[in-house]
């Protein structure tokens, strides 16, 4: 209900201003603007901003007036106008913050510090702050700070710039100040010495000093690029340097694998060759074949080679005690050294049926029948030990 008498109310105030042959102000209320900044989510956080935006749009002369120096027809088609458009694009951290981010971005800050009830401060905001000009201009070429000295970050802001009368404004690059202005003085008597307005005349001075400053931003920014390129040329070079010793790493690791396997199948070579003369010598040593028995088997062999052997063999010697015989003959033939005692050789009994003879020490001889026997004999070709075995000289 409320809000519907404050719209009839305000529907009625335009028809009699329309009718009056002056100008009422019917600037946008506290309210008003506090809801607009809430709409677009100004200064959410920063509550001494709030209060300078509805300080300086509350002090705004008529719309009807403020429309002469915005969009008219932007005016005709919304009650009030967007706030965010009547004012400056205003940073909304710190002044420390706005300074770093220039510094961060190579742009310029532009300071405006207001002091409220004070009356060349609503003299300023009316006449040059607002206007579309000067909106458009700054929003363009520079980062906006503004802060009440009312606040306590406006207040350590005019100490640290050395503002002393107001409205202050400055332009700083980095956190030097490159140019100021205290209070209109100055700026009024430049205006009617020259006999342009207060706003020409301030423009005219931004204008200035933005270009000199401008050029030296630019040269700020060519040696920034500059830095970042040679940076990123360091970084590639080094990441090109580790890369090459990754890939030496690497192939120095391989090849020290390599080695470590060659020389680990070298001595497992080597290991077996050991391996089976130790144990053919031992076989040479300590198994007796025959003993003088009355019974035994008379074995011929038939050897790889050809040839043939025929020994006497007592009874109760294994399967696995043939081959050690076979494993560790010495004649006309004799194994290679690189046969293994328990896989490598293949007894075959010239039989009916023919029957293998396994390395197997549970059976004995005496379970074959027949005194005399005949037995083939097949040994494993050795062909890659051999060739093992010249390429290392063993």
């Amino acid at each position: 209900m409320s809000q519907y008498l404050y719209d009839l109310f305000s529907w009625l105030m335009s028809k009699i201003s329309g009718l009056l042959p002056f100008k009422l102000a019917v600037n946008p209320s506290e309210k008003v603007i506090r809801e607009q900044l809430r709409t677009h989510s100004v200064a959410t956080n920063n509550q001494p901003l709030q209060d300078l935006i509805v300080d300086i749009i509350s002090h705004l002369p008529s719309l009807d007036e403020f429309g002469e120096h915005h969009d008219q027809e932007a005016h005709h088609h919304q009650h009030h106008p967007n706030v965010m458009e009547m004012i400056p694009h205003l940073f909304e951290g710190t002044f420390k913050e706005a300074v770093d981010f220039c510094k961060n971005n190579d742009q310029l800050l532009f300071v405006y510090l207001h002091s409220p009830g004070h009356d060349d401060s609503y003299e300023f905001i009316q006449h040059v702050f607002c206007r579309k000009e000067f909106i458009e201009f700054v929003n363009a070429n520079f980062v906006v700070f503004a802060s009440s000295i009312k606040s306590s970050e406006g207040f350590a802001v005019s100490n640290q710039i050395q503002a002393t009368s107001f409205p202050f404004l400055a332009i700083l690059m980095g956190s030097k100040v490159y140019w100021k202005m205290d209070g209109l003085s100055e700026l009024m008597t430049s205006s009617q010495q020259s006999g342009i307005h207060l706003i020409d005349a301030l423009l005219t001075q931004l204008i200035s000093e933005h270009e000199r400053l401008d050029a030296q931003l630019v040269i700020q920014r060519n040696e920034k690029q500059m830095r970042e390129f040679e940076r990123r040329a360091r970084e590639e070079q080094d990441r090109a340097y580790e890369e090459s010793l990754r890939i030496d790493r690497e192939k120095e690791e391989k090849r020290l694998q390599i080695e470590r396997e060659k020389e680990r199948a070298l001595n497992q070579f080597k290991l077996k060759l050991f391996e089976n003369e130790t144990k053919r010598n031992e076989i040479r040593q300590n198994l007796v074949f025959y003993s003088n028995e009355p019974n035994y088997k008379n074995i011929k062999l038939k050897l790889p080679n050809g040839t043939e052997t025929q020994n006497k063999f007592s009874l109760h010697l294994t399967f696995g005690d043939l081959h050690r015989f076979i494993h560790a003959y010495s004649g006309s033939w004799q194994p290679s050294r690189f046969s293994k005692l328990e896989t490598d050789y293949e007894l075959t009994l010239n039989s009916f049926p023919k029957r293998q003879i396994p390395f197997d020490d549970s059976q004995s001889l005496a379970s074959i029948e027949g005194k005399a026997l005949l037995i083939y004999v097949r040994e494993s070709e050795h062909d890659e030990d051999e060739q093992f075995a010249l390429q290392h000289s063993l």
